[in-house]
């Protein structure tokens, strides 16, 4: 252990008072030397978690922080909580409902996609900070008015990706530091619900640890664990279900905007809010409140954010001291890339 090698150091400097002091000192830049786990960050945007509802439109609360719902971080989960997680991605040990179940702040039952029995379905995930790893994606037919439905419920409905009876959708390993992945499941055959849930699960795959083999490396530790819940409804593909037209989003909140830099004759496209944070210009930086007036008010539905007065940090990059090092950037993408960050500003530049 680290402790241990200062030993005899630390013992010569408890001589003295004055030295009680320095090894105060000491013990302190050791701990903050001390790697910590650094969290990914990503949403299920189709269908429209309820975490990430208000993006499209619905009229669902707003969590800034819809990328967060990772079990209430990585030391709540795995020691505080033994490694459980609460349904849709809150900690473990919040009262129930927790915020994102059902009967919580964000568990409104409003149904964000309609499919049919058996569908092969588009599904969307964006990560804002890619730290590798898995994505799993299951359906519960059952849904409570309080709480949700038990593990043992979503294991028996596992979506798989299309064509396969594989559940897991391993990241691409080229993929990108901040990136957005569309595949597509396919909805079990006997299954309908006038209100069901899905759940996506996102184990990562950065953690250090033990694997099977004996051996040591990044991939075998305990691993973050991402989770958020979905309304979907699924109506029969046989006679008497609704026809084909009334099948997907069917979001009657959903606006459209023409795109005048797009030369294309049916450049329109729908509004989605993609970002993840706003701070203010240089010029009202120093105005009080201008950093929560920006990111209340760009980050609403519609948008209201003056290129002059706000903008939207898209990524981030290392600069000085840890430029260049492995995995410096998707820090500063978790550092900074969040609402109430702790963005260290001689590390890391975002635009």
């Amino acid at each position: 252990m680290l402790i241990n090698a200062w030993r005899p150091l630390i013992t010569l400097w408890c001589s003295s008072a004055t030295n009680i002091a320095l090894f105060v000192v000491l013990i302190l830049v050791l701990i903050n030397g001390v790697p910590r786990p650094v969290s990914g960050h990503g949403r299920l945007m189709d269908p429209p978690a309820r975490n990430a509802m208000w993006r499209f439109g619905y009229p669902n609360p707003v969590n800034y922080n819809d990328n967060e719902l990772f079990c209430g971080g990585y030391a709540v989960q795995w020691e505080q909580n033994g490694g459980k997680c609460g349904t849709c991605g809150d900690a473990y040990n919040l009262r129930t409902p927790r915020p994102h179940e059902m009967g919580g702040e964000y568990g409104k039952g409003i149904i964000s996609r309609r499919y049919l029995a058996g569908q092969v379905i588009d599904v969307e995930i964006e990560l804002t900070a890619n730290h590798m790893g898995h994505f799993e994606i299951y359906l519960c037919p059952k849904q409570n008015h309080r709480g949700d439905a038990p593990q043992s419920c979503f294991d028996r409905y596992p979506l798989y990706l299309a064509g396969t009876r594989e559940v897991r959708f391993p990241i691409p390993p080229e993929s990108g530091k901040k990136d957005v992945f569309r595949y597509r499941v396919q909805l079990p055959n006997q299954v309908t619900c006038a209100s069901c849930t899905m759940l996506w699960i996102y184990l990562t795959g950065n953690m250090w640890g033990k694997c099977s083999n004996g051996t040591e490396g990044v991939g075998c530790g305990r691993p973050e664990t991402f989770r958020n819940c979905a309304d979907i409804s699924i109506v029969s593909n046989t006679g008497g279900g609704r026809p084909p037209l009334f099948v997907g989003s069917n979001n009657p909140f959903l606006l459209y905007y023409k795109d005048y830099r797009d030369p294309k004759p049916d450049n329109v496209y729908p509004l989605i809010i993609r970002d993840q944070v706003c701070v203010p210009t240089e010029a009202y930086r120093s105005f009080i409140g201008m950093e929560d007036w920006c990111q209340s008010n760009c980050l609403r539905y519609p948008p209201n954010c003056p290129e002059s007065v706000c903008y939207c940090p898209q990524t981030c990059e290392a600069i000085g001291e840890i430029e260049g090092q492995e995995g410096a950037d998707v820090y500063c993408l978790d550092q900074c890339l969040n609402y109430r960050s702790s963005c260290p500003a001689n590390k890391c530049r975002c635009y």
